[in-house]
């Protein structure tokens, strides 16, 4: 392997200029140490993102080392407070990928191209895959997870909020559908960056407090990489507690010098009367920008959503669209409308990012009103800023994106303080009764304080809030970080039962979060075809469509009697509910035409119909219903013969395809609907193919057109088999040794034991044997077309639950059933291949590579006499069949397996074979011999 660069050359060569000599002084002690410091507390735009470039380039340069004695975590999760909509980390990351994966196309040559690729080279050698990427970065954006690391064993970031971040890591990942994988990738082999995390306590206190609640539990992957490691990025912690800081020769460099002392003069404005904040931070930015020069961007943070949407009102209600541009930008958005303001935040001429040539002139003014969202992770550089009383730790965030880079020397900010609307009782002492805000109490008295003490003007109250000044201005922050409860083994051990949940576990967000922080959302999608209960979503909900709401906001705004849908636990089939049962984490389908969504983002007042984001790039539901909601046209009658009729007509091929074309042709001829574009709409009905598809319990379809082939989900659980079906037919050992080579090579790259090595490996050999079943054989090849045993067909999908009910295999019947239950005979029979201490191990990664059996496989209404045979290690064997019959075995091995690595060890265990079957189901065409 080549020689590792240093971390000042790939940082050069990644960013295209050297780093600052607190990054590369991190990146020395990290390297030297094998530990991250417990705070980075740079101030905010002195890079705190080349955290993201250390930890890669730390994982580089160790992957000469055998995988047990690498001290560098595989992933890196950078977790922030709160979604984020304008996310520089995030397209930081994605470019580093990208220059990763291809140096020559991104421009570099000479001695950066060497030590790019030098990087990338060492890290594609620790991924199982040769074909992946030297880094996979993942965004969770909203309550939806479109993607998760498909290989344990590839370096990858993740970037996501707290809550994503802890209900993962606590076996109830939101939006997942593999919570096992989800949880192993989050409490194994991981450094966690917490960026400007208020509530990063309550989550240090946690990791080792689940530790205790297994203290026997063996550490698969040594010391420094069983378990989360944690580093806090903050300007606002606490320096006695080891934080890392700026030195003379940091303060020495030019650059940060300049941005030290930026101009942020701040002014103290105090209204009288506790109501109608909009109205003064609206006065306060109009009246900036009237003493202004020339045409400026000001930006105006507000504390709540319902505040900044009033303060955009106000503004655009006295200036006139040829004055100023105003746009509002809130956590509660789409990425579909996200990105539009995303654009002109960050347009290079207009807009305010960082890196816009202070020269430029605007035409117009930018006022940009904004709520916690904005406060970190953008890299957005004001002129001007209006802020609502807040805390210290928010006024510091805010101040960082005023004058981020110190080119305005002009810059002025307006500090509005309202009295406080309310009264809360005290904890200070028995009975007492402070000023309280929402949001942040009683801290805004506190800073109202502090800055009046650093008045040298009574009457015009003016602080230079600089960022060498701001920490002995503001003081240290007085939020209130309240407690947590204490997480106890009976309560872990209930969470990690993720086949069922049990009824009244308790709610994971407050051990993360503490009990006053908790974050209790729902996520909400809008779709024109909302399906029956017990049908399937399709297609599968994405994070682009979803919107994370407050819990009690969603409630208010939903009808008691309105009938919703939410995605079920397995996060395909959707059940029925109401707003008063919704619960922390539910993820809700409504229908488009219910409104409540703008083009800001969630709006309960909004009534327009709402684009469905989940169309575009997948396709045209054939309902009535949903064609109505999305063009207002009733196309009943065609689709009626399209479909075929209800069963008792006998509908011609060709009637059925004419009535296609007829429908094609209707919606080419209509408007564009409400929020798509004409070229939009256009492009969406011209791409649409006329063949229709459908699967079971789920929408018919006509699809985009695409010209390959479609393969599984690797995120699909394979809740009813489809994972056994894939581009080409693949005999059933075949799929067996690959997969177990698969998964073999897997747990060599994390570093597994060799005895579990061995465990794994066979645990991929055997996983589908079960599928010798003669029902599920006919299932998978109907017309008996092929000789032997198979495990993938090239079946079409539609067609999948007609062929599953001739076969006579029982609806929800599990083929890894069977698969243990062969497994089970053949170790009965003798196998000195496998450690006796070992069976149940290996019982268990099979018969879980769904999902399933923790703690049971759910029974199937079966009622076979049959057996099902076949050869295993040499030696032919055979289980009963009947699917109704329950292994009550398994919650025994569950729970002793669980006791010994711990629920992360076993889970990373787990993920290393279904990993390795998705893998290779995926690539099969590419991997497996064809029939």
């Amino acid at each position: 392997m080549n020689s590792a660069p240093t971390f000042s050359d790939f940082y050069q060569a990644i960013n295209g200029r050297p780093p600052f000599p607190w990054q590369a002084r991190l990146a020395e002690g990290v390297a030297e140490t094998g530990e991250w410091p417990a705070e980075v507390g740079v101030p905010t735009g002195m890079g705190k993102t080349a955290c993201l470039d250390i930890a890669v380039w730390y994982l580089a340069s160790q992957a000469y080392r055998e995988p047990g004695q690498r001290a560098a975590p595989t992933r890196v999760w950078w977790v922030v407070n709160r979604r984020l909509l304008v996310d520089s980390t995030a397209e930081h990351a994605e470019r580093m990928a990208t220059i990763l994966a291809q140096p020559s196309a991104s421009g570099l040559s000479g001695r950066d191209r060497e030590v790019v690729s030098a990087v990338a080279e060492r890290l594609r050698s620790l991924s199982a895959d040769p074909n992946a990427p030297p880094l996979d970065v993942i965004r969770l954006r909203g309550g939806v997870a479109s993607r998760t690391p498909v290989d344990p064993s590839s370096p990858t970031i993740l970037l996501c909020t707290l809550p994503m971040y802890g209900s993962r890591l606590l076996f109830r990942g939101y939006g997942s559908t593999l919570r096992q994988i989800d949880a192993a990738m989050a409490g194994t082999d991981s450094l966690v960056l917490l960026d400007e995390a208020h509530l990063a306590p309550h989550l240090r206190a946690l990791i080792p407090a689940l530790a205790e609640c297994m203290p026997g539990a063996e550490l698969l992957l040594g010391e420094s990489r069983s378990r989360p490691r944690i580093s806090a990025l903050t300007a606002t912690g606490d320096p006695s507690g080891g934080r890392f800081d700026l030195d003379k020769e940091d303060e020495a460099n030019p650059v940060i010098r300049q941005r030290l002392h930026a101009a942020k003069p701040l002014e103290l404005r105090k209204a009288r009367e506790a109501n109608n904040p909009a109205k003064h931070l609206a006065d306060a930015a109009i009246e900036l920008l009237q003493q202004a020069q020339k045409p400026s961007a000001c930006l105006v943070f507000a504390n709540t959503p319902a505040t900044a949407r009033e303060t955009l009102e106000n503004l655009r209600g006295r200036l006139r669209d040829d004055e100023a541009e105003t746009l509002l930008l809130t956590g509660l958005s789409r990425e579909r409308e996200a990105e539009r303001i995303r654009a002109r935040i960050l347009d290079s001429e207009d807009g305010m990012a960082a890196t816009r040539s202070p020269g430029l002139v605007r035409q117009r003014h930018l006022i940009v009103v904004a709520t916690q969202t904005l406060e970190v992770g953008a890299d957005v550089d004001a002129e001007y800023l209006v802020t609502e009383a807040c805390g210290v730790r928010a006024l510091t965030q805010r101040l960082g994106r005023l004058n981020r880079l110190g080119h305005h020397p002009h810059a002025r900010a307006v500090y509005v303080h309202l009295p406080a609307p309310q009264q809360r009782r005290g904890t200070a002492a028995e009975g007492s009764v402070n000023e309280s805000w929402p949001v942040y109490w009683h801290e805004p008295a506190q800073v109202l304080e502090r800055l009046e003490s650093a008045c040298t003007h009574v009457d015009d109250c003016v602080v230079d809030l600089s960022p060498v000044r701001v920490a002995e201005v503001l003081g240290p922050p007085g939020d209130e970080l309240g407690r947590a409860p204490e997480v106890l083994p009976g309560i872990l051990w209930e969470w990690t039962k993720t086949t069922t949940p049990p009824e009244g576990e308790a709610p994971v967000e407050p051990y993360f979060s503490g009990i006053a922080g908790a974050q209790y959302m729902v996520s909400l999608i809008w779709r024109v075809h909302v399906p029956e209960e017990g049908e399937r979503l399709w297609p599968r909900a994405s994070d682009r469509e979803a919107v994370d709401v407050p819990l009690i906001e969603a409630r208010d705004a939903l009808k008691d009697d309105q009938d919703l849908r939410r995605l079920a636990f397995d996060g395909a089939t959707v059940e029925s509910t109401h707003a008063g049962d919704l619960r922390p984490g539910d993820q809700v389908v409504l229908p488009a035409d219910s409104g409540l969504l703008d083009s800001f983002g969630w709006n309960p007042r909004a009534s327009e119909c709402v684009v469905d984001a989940s169309l575009t790039g997948n396709g045209l539901p054939l309902d009535e219903k949903a064609i109505e909601r999305l063009c207002g046209v009733n196309m009943g009658e065609q689709l009626r013969i399209a479909l075929g009729g209800d069963g008792d007509e006998d509908i011609e091929q060709a009637d059925r395809e004419e009535a296609v074309e007829v429908l094609l042709a209707r919606l080419r001829s209509v408007a564009s609907p409400h929020g798509w574009g004409a070229e939009e709409w256009a492009g969406f009905i011209g791409a649409l193919s006329s063949n229709i598809e459908q699967a079971r319990g789920e929408v018919a379809r006509l699809r985009i057109t695409e010209p390959q082939v479609q393969l599984p989900s690797s995120d699909f659980s394979g809740e009813f088999d489809e994972l056994s079906l894939g581009a080409v037919t693949i005999r059933l050992d075949e799929h067996g040794q690959a997969v177990g080579a698969r998964a073999r090579s897997i747990a060599e790259r994390i570093g597994l034991p060799v005895h579990l090595i061995d465990v794994v490996g066979h645990a991929g050999a055997l996983h589908d044997v079960g599928k010798a079943d003669v029902r599920f054989q006919r299932w998978l090849d109907p017309e008996g077309q092929h000789s032997g045993t198979i495990a993938k067909s090239n079946m079409p999908r539609h067609r999948w639950e007609a062929a599953r009910a001739a076969s006579a295999w029982p609806r929800g019947g599990r083929h890894e059933d069977l698969s243990a239950r062969l497994t089970h005979a053949r170790l009965a029979r003798g196998a000195d291949w496998i450690a006796s201490d070992e069976r149940d191990l290996l019982l268990h990664l099979i018969i879980s590579h769904h999902g399933k059996g923790r703690p049971l496989v759910p029974p199937a209404l079966d009622g076979s006499a049959g057996v099902v045979v076949h050869e295993i290690v040499g030696m032919a064997v055979q289980a009963p069949a009947d699917l109704a019959a329950v292994d009550w075995d398994q919650p025994r091995r569950f729970r002793k397996l669980n006791e010994r690595f711990g629920p992360w060890g076993l889970a990373l265990l787990e993920a290393a074979v279904i990993r390795a079957d998705h893998a290779v189901s995926a690539g099969a065409s590419l991997t497996q011999e064809r029939l």
